[in-house]
């Protein structure tokens, strides 16, 4: 099995610290309200869409920021090419449709725009619930297990789950983790017996299970990083729980009775889509399998707690 790692150290957060201050790129990432920081082990990946824009790490000369390349081709390009004996013609193209330098608010908005054609309905969905959600603290959390496969032997099992919020339980946080779909995904609908989203968050739960503990620590040191980032100025706004873990309060994936908490979000339908007599059958079926499913046609109506479930 192996090991679920999130945190950042001391030293990554004194180099962020002083980044922060030298009105650099990270300068114009903390004051994007739009953009969300997502803590990983040892590295901070930010999001525009569901596309990561930065990612970041920490190294003994300071921090190193890379990107996927098609972020850097300029979005206001439009020079025509042309083919000639089956050859285009790009070399004017490279040199004027490439960003090369990073000059400031400008050249983030740029990369997010170019970004943004990359982003499909999922992507852009999940992107629309964090902003509207500020006790959202992660996505597309990544665990890798080494598990018993059928008939014996071992395989290498991967999930992704994609959001992650904080929610009070008495005296305690609790994780709440959500499988985010679009409503045109056919997962959502049966194949054969099964659902295929049912299966999928039902091997999440187990997954989430093996981890426990470590869930819970490295939250917890997830929490007073993101804390340490507000402090650098970051704009999005988070929610109060963040600090009370940060501080202390308890952080819980699961009760010792109960299992760990991955519900179901589905969005962009119509009202007609809604009200078919074939997909309120399937809701049904989805709640009676998954029990916590939100279904709201538009993302800004989305509400990512137990109570809002359908």
């Amino acid at each position: 099995m192996s090991e679920f790692k999130h945190g950042l150290n001391n030293t990554f957060i004194d180099q962020l610290t002083k980044e922060a201050n030298n009105n650099s790129w990270w300068t114009d990432v903390l004051n994007d309200r739009q953009l969300f920081i997502a803590v990983r082990n040892q590295s901070l990946n930010v999001y525009w869409r569901g596309q990561s824009l930065f990612k970041v790490v920490s190294q003994q000369s300071g921090l190193q920021a890379t990107m996927h390349p098609k972020f850097l081709i300029d979005p206001e390009l439009h020079r025509e090419v042309s083919l000639v004996n089956r050859k285009f013609e790009v070399g004017k193209l490279v040199e004027s449709g490439i960003i090369r330098e990073y000059e400031g608010p400008e050249t983030l908005d740029k990369m997010k725009r170019a970004a943004g054609l990359f982003s499909g309905p999922e992507d852009s969905g999940c992107h629309d619930i964090i902003l509207h959600n500020s006790h959202l603290i992660d996505r597309e959390i990544g665990f890798s297990d080494i598990v018993t496969a059928p008939g014996g032997g071992s395989d290498k099992e991967t999930n992704l789950i994609d959001l992650l919020t904080l929610e009070l339980d008495g005296e305690a946080v609790r994780l709440v983790f959500w499988e985010a779909k679009h409503f045109s995904n056919p997962e959502l609908r049966p194949l054969g017996p099964i659902i295929p989203v049912c299966e999928q968050i039902k091997r999440y739960r187990n997954c989430l299970c093996r981890h426990r503990n470590e869930i819970e620590v490295r939250y917890k040191r997830v929490a007073q990083n993101l804390v340490a980032l507000q402090k650098m100025g970051w704009k999005r706004q988070v929610s109060s729980l963040v600090k009370e873990v940060a501080d202390g309060r308890p952080l819980t994936l699961s009760r010792d009775d109960e299992e760990p908490k991955v519900g179901l979000v589905i969005f962009g339908f119509t009202s007609m889509q809604r009200d078919a007599d074939n997909w309120q059958a399937n809701l049904t079926r989805l709640i009676s399998e998954i029990k916590y499913v939100i279904a709201r046609g538009k993302v800004k109506d989305i509400k990512l707690e137990l109570c809002a479930c359908d």
